[in-house]
């Protein structure tokens, strides 16, 4: 089972990071290791994986702004995290027609992990979703009713889920919910044992995973 997008806010050893592109489904590269490392820091990182690169940047702007803002990292990943919150007109809209040129891939933020997120938004970001038509969304693992929803409310949708380990949520609890992948960064990149960590983690998933269809069944 390959459910885990690392997300690395931390530099690791480039020797573990390449052994750790191979058991992960991707990683998440975000703000923090950008500004630490630099384009070429990050290029450098990169190098090790051949796998899904999601920058992790809650793009929120108008279109101009963040159309310069990807113009800078296109070629290093193939996806990008967007609000949906700042809308479709002249921002998500136009992003979304250069993203599609360019061949990447638009996660919309459809809520956050954190307590001060406010679900009331949900219907207008709904809208902006359905307008956008994006490849994923980002669902949050510590709020399984709004998870729950957004699965139903796009089925078809790539969910990519953060708040695993350290925000609270439990290993395998995003993916009974309805998400394609769980985020993970902290309980990896601060083990002592990258790797065998991710391995236990998988296992976890799947052990949760089969629990959910049983009790499903029942």
């Amino acid at each position: 089972m390959n459910k885990i997008i690392l997300a690395l806010d931390e530099p690791l050893d480039y020797k573990i990071l390449k052994d750790i592109s191979s058991q992960v489904a991707g990683i998440k590269i975000g703000w923090p290791l950008i500004l630490e490392q630099g384009l070429e820091g990050i290029k450098n990182i990169l190098k090790n994986f051949d796998n899904n690169i999601i920058f992790d940047l809650k793009l929120a702007d108008i279109d101009s702004t963040m159309i310069k803002i990807t113009t800078h990292l296109k070629n290093l990943g193939d996806s990008f995290i967007v609000h949906a919150f700042v809308g479709y007109n002249e921002s998500i809209r136009e992003l979304k027609e250069f993203l599609d040129k360019e061949n990447k891939k638009m996660y919309l933020v459809s809520s956050m992990s954190h307590k001060g997120w406010n679900d009331n938004f949900y219907p207008y970001i709904k809208e902006v979703i359905k307008m956008t038509n994006p490849y994923g969304l980002v669902a949050p693992a510590t709020r399984p009713k709004i998870l729950k929803t957004v699965k139903k409310d796009f089925p078809e949708k790539i969910i990519i889920s953060p708040g695993i380990g350290a925000q609270g949520a439990k290993i395998g609890d995003a993916l009974c919910n309805g998400a394609n992948y769980e985020i993970i960064g902290r309980s990896i990149y601060n083990s002592k044992d990258p790797i065998g960590t991710i391995l236990e983690f998988q296992k976890i998933q799947e052990e949760r995973l089969n629990e959910c269809k049983r009790a499903e069944t029942r």
